[in-house]
């Protein structure tokens, strides 16, 4: 039986044995860091309690205890692969483990949409964004952010896309879009209402549509001239957080600007370059004499 195991079944604990083993199951890691001493006074117990403890359980004493404790942990981390995305953490879970879990979603949804994407489709995906007369970029809610942290990525190599406000404003911007003009849509579960409304617009004008989405048969999809896949692990409604689909959609969007950037890879370096050396002696030249 495991040491948290056996914490947890306090089999011949007496009171402050109980409050010992509790008090370490709900502290596990930070236990690793402490004295024996400290451990007995953060209990209000006595470092014999602590050795007796270690003993019921088997252990010569406590820095044995942290040795054995410590590999347990390791392993458990290492263990965690099976992790709901929708809802990956318990409240019995301690900090360390909610980290492990939530590194643990992440790398397996980027995984995952790696897996998914293919060169040709990334290729033609940025050999349409470089011809466009105008980009624009549509997103609502927790995919906004991602779509906001692109536009200000292509903004730092002069690339400039427009990215609606406002909800609103979407319909307007996309009736605006021409046959010369190219729109990213990103929508995780294609089939929000609204996004299929301002695509329809955007299919009518015969604007070219990029649709970043996990569902390649919805309504938005079908509207689309190319679709860049994301891997479909996550509810559209029931989940704490879009901890996974973020990270596939920021996955997508970064490996977009990266081929952009390598596209015209001497010409952005030198922008990029002159716009830092811009923005410091903007700095010094503020600076009081």
């Amino acid at each position: 039986m495991t040491i948290i195991n056996q914490l947890k079944a306090q089999n011949n604990f007496n009171g402050s044995e109980k409050d010992l083993a509790e008090y370490i199951l709900k502290n596990k890691e930070a236990v690793l860091n402490l004295s024996i001493q400290k451990l007995a006074t953060n209990t209000f117990s006595s470092t014999s309690t602590v050795v007796r403890l270690c003993r019921k359980i088997g252990l010569k004493g406590f820095k044995d205890f942290k040795i054995k404790l410590s590999a347990e942990l390791q392993k458990h981390y290492d263990d965690i692969s099976t992790i709901d995305p929708d809802f990956p953490f318990t409240e019995d879970d301690s900090n360390k483990e909610i980290a492990q879990k939530i590194a643990n979603v992440m790398e397996t949804s980027i995984k995952q949409t790696s897996e998914l994407l293919d060169n040709s489709t990334l290729e033609k995906a940025i050999r349409l964004i470089l011809k466009a007369k105008n980009l624009g970029i549509f997103a609502y809610g927790d995919t906004y952010i991602s779509a906001l942290s692109f536009q200000n990525k292509l903004m730092k190599i002069n690339f400039h896309a427009q990215l609606p406000t406002l909800v609103e404003e979407s319909n307007f911007l996309a009736a605006n879009f021409q046959k010369e003009d190219c729109a990213i849509v990103i929508s995780y579960s294609g089939q929000t209402k609204s996004t299929y409304q301002m695509t329809k617009i955007l299919r009518l004008n015969g604007c070219c549509i990029i649709a970043i989405t996990a569902n390649k048969n919805s309504k938005i999809a079908q509207l689309s001239d190319l679709i860049i896949p994301v891997n479909d692990s996550e509810s559209s409604t029931d989940k704490i957080s879009p901890f996974a689909s973020s990270a596939a959609i920021d996955y997508v969007l970064n490996t977009l600007y990266s081929g952009l950037f390598v596209a015209n890879y001497d010409d952005n370096q030198r922008h990029r370059l002159a716009s830092e050396k811009l923005f410091s002696d903007s700095r010094f030249s503020g600076q009081k004499k």
